[in-house]
């Protein structure tokens, strides 16, 4: 039943609500041993008023326009009924006022007309807060909206740095210092900041969208804030004298899946499409070019349940840089075997072990006063990988151009337990082990001189403890992470930017702490502390404060 505290404000109901509150009264059930009563017209006006659902003078309209379409409607059989009942009816008496009884047939006849004349503004209304509130009915939304999926997130940090007492100025900023042409010409922007502690607040906002095209096909795309020139990073440091900040185009590729998920292959910018950790690929790290990865046990039955052992293979090549007028292209060549097991317990093994061939990614000095080796210095570095001066000038003694002296062949072995025994808490943990095999003692040696150490490998270990995804309230998660990354055990390009000042010949630990405040709302903590490992003193403290939101 309607409640008067609810439903409809006392002298505020309307006629629809009148006949809703009607058709509910007349077909609710009533448990009695008794003889039905027929209410009439006044019966239910008196009820309402004394409910305060309307008002007296509602009260005489609604009774005025009810006795009139009854007369006007039923005249006949209302006649019908009297002439046949007139012996027996009772005398009007003086002072008492009759209501002609209404037969049961006509009260139904009334009830479905109501019912019918109520059908068609009762759909409309309904489908209308369909489309409002994109219900699941058929038909309420356009069928491409069937076909497209928005997706985003939102990150708002506090980005603080603690440096150690004694660090070495002699950090040198490559990226400025070859876009200026020289050390001396970039000035103090040729210098990492190793000194001064840094607070700054920055912002990540990223929008995606995939689009299925048909069965099998998939286009995805992503936008994203941050520097369009780093790779390895979406963030926008707040305090641009209020100017606006870029939005870049961070993804654009297509997908094609087999109906039973044995095989993807991705064209365009892409996701990471390894199993790996930030250690040798950056989070923010997409990749230019194609990748195809094969599911061997998948094609065989996808109805299986016994699929527990679950073997792969990826292989991708990915250019890095396109060269005019040469044939030295950089591109990066990638393969990946290994396999996932999810036990009946449902903790799983997940384990990839890959090689990563970077072609022509070293630097080639140039001939005395030429420049047709520039092209060999890399467009963007971060801190720790040998380097070697390219050019070779003989009228400006001042011009530089730096390059990587190493080449790049990395073995990479990913292991990783997730143990779901306590569910909804997991455990996971995490190794990861790289080394470059592409280290030549003597090639090195002729590129940047001097005595050069055999520094290729990085490890890294971690554990993590609580809700794998952290997207509802109250949710967790508590991680250690410790790593040790040799200068030129990976191009230090594509690293994690996060771990220290970014790039390699880095040792240390982090500690993170998630917690879900919202739906799709949570908190993030990290503490980072990291120390060089044999280059000049370099010691920071980092602690991020996240606020992260996704939709």
């Amino acid at each position: 039943m309607y409640k008067k505290d609810k439903t409809f404000p006392a002298g505020k109901i309307n006629a629809r609500q009148l006949f809703l509150f009607l058709l509910t009264l007349f077909s609710q059930p009533v448990m009695s041993a008794e003889p039905l009563i027929p209410l009439s017209a006044e019966d239910v006006l008196e009820l309402l008023k004394n409910e305060g659902l309307i008002t007296e003078a509602q009260v005489e309209k609604v009774g005025k326009l009810a006795k009139e379409r009854v007369t006007r409607k039923h005249q006949t059989s209302i006649e019908y009924s009297s002439r046949e009942n007139k012996d027996t009816a009772p005398q009007s008496e003086p002072g008492v006022t009759r209501v002609p009884y209404i037969p049961q047939y006509i009260i139904d006849e009334i009830r479905g007309e109501v019912r019918m004349a109520l059908k068609d503004d009762v759909v409309d209304d309904v489908m209308e807060q369909a489309k409002m509130e994109s219900w699941g009915v058929p038909g309420t939304n356009p069928s491409w909206t069937k076909k497209i999926k928005f997706n985003g997130d939102m990150r708002f940090r506090y980005d603080g740095k603690r440096f150690a007492d004694g660090n070495s100025l002699q950090y040198f900023d490559y990226n400025a210092i070859n876009k200026a042409g020289g050390t001396a010409k970039a000035g103090l922007d040729a210098f990492l900041n190793t000194t001064e502690d840094v607070d700054r607040l920055r912002i990540r906002f990223r929008l995606g969208m995939n689009a299925r095209v048909t069965q099998g096909v998939t286009v995805g795309m992503r936008l994203a804030s941050g520097n369009p020139d780093d790779p390895v990073s979406t963030n926008q440091t707040l305090g641009g004298y209020g100017s606006a900040y870029d939005i870049s185009l961070d993804r654009a590729f297509i997908r094609f899946n087999s109906f039973t998920n044995d095989y993807s292959l991705s064209l365009g910018r892409m996701p990471n499409p390894w199993l790996s950790t930030e250690m040798v690929w950056d989070e923010d790290l997409n990749f230019d070019g194609m990748a195809f990865s094969y599911y061997f046990n998948r094609d065989d039955d996808m109805f299986d349940d016994e699929r527990q052992f679950d073997p792969f293979l990826t292989v991708g090549a990915f250019p890095l840089q396109e060269v005019q007028l040469a044939s030295r292209d950089k591109w990066l060549f990638g393969a990946q075997t290994g396999f996932s097991y999810l036990s009946d317990n449902q903790n799983e093994f997940r384990l990839g072990l890959a090689y990563y061939y970077f072609s022509n990614i070293s630097g080639v000095r140039n001939t005395p006063d030429s420049r047709l080796n520039d092209f060999t210095a890399p467009p963007f570095v971060q801190k720790g990988n040998t380097m070697f001066n390219i050019a070779n000038s003989t009228t400006d003694l001042q011009e530089e151009l730096w390059a990587l002296a190493a080449d790049y062949e990395e073995i990479n072995l990913t292991v990783a337990y997730d143990m779901a025994n306590l569910a909804p808490i997991h455990v996971v943990v995490t190794g990861d082990f790289v080394k470059n095999l592409g280290f030549d003692r003597d090639k090195m040696q002729a590129r940047a001189g001097g005595s050069v150490d055999d520094k290729t490998n990085g490890y890294n270990l971690g554990i993590s403890v609580g809700w794998p995804t952290v997207l509802q309230r109250g949710n967790w998660n508590a991680g250690f992470k410790y790593r040790y990354l040799e200068r030129d055990a990976v191009v230090d390009a594509f690293t994690d930017s996060d771990f220290g000042v970014g790039g390699t010949d880095s040792k240390g630990y982090k500690l993170s702490f998630r917690y879900g405040i919202e739906e799709n709302t949570w908190m993030q903590l990290r503490l980072i502390s990291t120390n060089e490992i044999d280059g000049p003193p370099l010691g920071v403290m980092t602690v991020f404060a996240d606020l992260n939101a996704r939709f």
